[in-house]
């Protein structure tokens, strides 16, 4: 994948553009005195074209597009004399934005009414490009022929701004490839292994999971491979990504077990006839309630390393916690119902919920782990980017 670097003569359009829409709230006059000649300019052709018979921005049209000229002009001439290799992209944004006042004026008829000949830099703009991309190619050609992966890396990103310049400069596409070729840091992301005396655990998602991430993060000078990739194609990683559990427990149980003697006064218990008809009678109500909490916990520590492939040396470890809790809970008592809450008694109607397969509980646990294993990856390669 490449990733597309902009060139000078594109950023100073955009900056001209930026000039044209924030000059509203200030008066061409005082850009003009302030020197900002580019952006005097476009708010006179902005009022002109709003109001063809503006006073100010009529007499402050030529006079600043005569200074922006002058200014350009001396700016280009000035790179032009200095011994800055890349000074071929300073002259090519002073051409742009020349070209940039010219295409604004010619889209404003009253403009050209006061501006009888704006002039426009076709051809020095395009050889200016043509010589812009011939030094950044140049410069790249040289860090390519060093033949390290940082100097292919720099070489990339000038041929790219060469071919920015010039989309059809000669060989371009070619040297883009190979530096690419050369820059490229292959990493290979091993098996975890996991090992169960007593279960059948498999990592198959976690392990698929952190692949389908590392291939859509897309950086320019990386490349992530398993090692089933490497044993078609005859490749050498540069570094491994090396995974283990240093120790993991699935499905740990504990089972709380909490009795409380519940009572309460004044409760309706029953009715009494009388002479006047029922009446209720209150009374003490009592009951003994047994609540349990079932809860299996499954955790784990997971060894991440950054390995050289060549040396064997570590370039980067973490160790990576992971947890997952699940419980289940329900209730029974002996004694009288209406001393249990509406809450206490709902417990009651429940039953222990059967868990989670140990599968499931392991992919649980390793969700935390494989959030810092992407952070992991994505900090450390970032940088290739």
């Amino acid at each position: 994948m490449r990733t597309k670097n902009y060139p000078l003569f594109n950023l100073g359009f955009l900056l001209l553009i930026v000039l044209s829409v924030s000059t509203g709230c200030v008066t061409g006059k005082k850009r003009f005195e302030q020197g900002d000649y580019d952006a005097a300019t476009m708010q006179a052709i902005k009022r002109l074209r709003n109001n063809p018979d503006s006073k100010k921005a009529r007499q402050y049209l030529p006079l600043a597009y005569e200074h922006a000229l002058d200014y350009h002009l001396t700016a280009i001439d000035q790179a032009k004399a200095s011994s800055d290799r890349f000074k071929w992209d300073a002259v090519v944004t002073h051409y742009t934005q020349l070209n940039g006042l010219y295409n604004e004026i010619v889209k404003c008829p009253s403009c050209l009414k006061i501006v009888k000949k704006p002039r426009m830099f076709q051809t020095e703009f395009d050889e200016a490009r043509l010589l812009a991309s011939k030094a950044h190619f140049d410069a790249g050609l040289v860090e390519f022929r060093k033949y390290t992966k940082p100097s292919a890396r720099v070489a990339y990103r000038e041929f790219l701004t060469a071919k920015d310049y010039t989309p059809k400069y000669a060989g371009i596409d070619m040297y883009l490839d190979s530096a690419l070729e050369l820059g490229t840091l292959r990493v290979l992301i091993e098996e975890i292994p996991v090992h169960s005396r007593r279960l059948r655990l498999t990592n198959e998602f976690f392990q698929n999971s952190i692949l389908e991430h590392v291939n859509a993060l897309n950086y320019t000078f990386v490349r992530f491979y398993r090692e089933a990739d490497l044993g078609n194609i005859a490749i050498m990683p540069d570094e491994v990504i090396v995974m283990q559990f240093d120790d993991f427990v699935v499905g740990q149980t504990f089972v709380k077990e909490r009795v409380e003697t519940i009572q309460k006064d004044s409760v309706e218990i029953g009715v009494v006839k009388t002479s006047d008809g029922e009446k209720p009678v209150f009374g003490t109500v009592k009951a003994q309630l047994t609540t349990y909490t079932k809860t299996l916990t499954s955790s784990g520590l997971l060894d991440f390393q950054i390995v050289d492939a060549q040396s064997g040396s570590t370039i980067r470890q973490r160790k990576l916690p992971g947890t997952f809790v699940w419980s289940t809970d329900w209730a029974t008592y002996n004694g009288q119902e209406e001393a249990l809450s509406d809450e206490q008694l709902g417990l009651t109607k429940m039953r222990e919920s059967f868990p989670p397969s140990p599968q499931d509980m392991f992919i649980e646990f390793t969700q935390p782990i494989y959030n810092q294993v992407i952070r992991s990856i994505d900090q450390y390669y970032r940088a290739y980017n």
